[in-house]
């Protein structure tokens, strides 16, 4: 009995196997990476911030500041540099908006006319070689922006 037989040769199926191995790690990929992108925004639609709450630790953080720069614990400058991390850490964890991102008219123009100001008062002491300005007056200030925060604001 004489059968003929076509034989296969070696690794002959294997690039159909790698072309899908090749597409199934570029999709992983791909969810990877738009996970990673979007999470942090998901997560804040589906978490709302509880304002109340978070108006109570940032005023904190602010009269710690407040009485830190009162007594001298503190310089100027250094004191509008935390007074802006504090501030800009609110408004993201309010708002879900990097704060650190946009610029006070595109403040303005998102309805912040408050934090607008805030950050125009703030800016050149912050960023000059020496701090000059009221750092007590602009803590206040900050203060205020945040007692008047309200759900609208975002």
């Amino acid at each position: 009995m004489n059968i003929d037989r076509d034989i296969e040769l070696p690794f002959t199926y294997s690039e159909d196997i790698v072309r899908n191995l090749i597409i199934v790690i570029v999709i992983i990929i791909v969810a990877i990476v738009l996970d990673k992108l979007f999470r942090k925004k998901i997560i804040m639609y589906i978490r709302k911030p509880n304002i109340p709450k978070l108006k109570v630790k940032y005023e904190k953080k602010l009269e710690h500041l407040y009485n830190r720069v009162e007594n001298n614990r503190i310089d100027v400058k250094n004191g509008y540099i935390e007074l802006s991390n504090i501030v800009r850490e609110f408004i993201e964890r309010a708002t879900g908006i990097k704060a650190s991102s946009f610029s006070k008219n595109e403040a303005y123009k998102m309805g912040m006319e408050d934090l607008s100001l805030l950050m125009e008062e703030c800016y050149p002491p912050e960023f000059a070689p020496t701090g000059t300005g009221d750092i007590l007056k602009s803590i206040k200030k900050s203060m205020g922006v945040i007692e008047k925060w309200n759900q609208k604001s975002r």
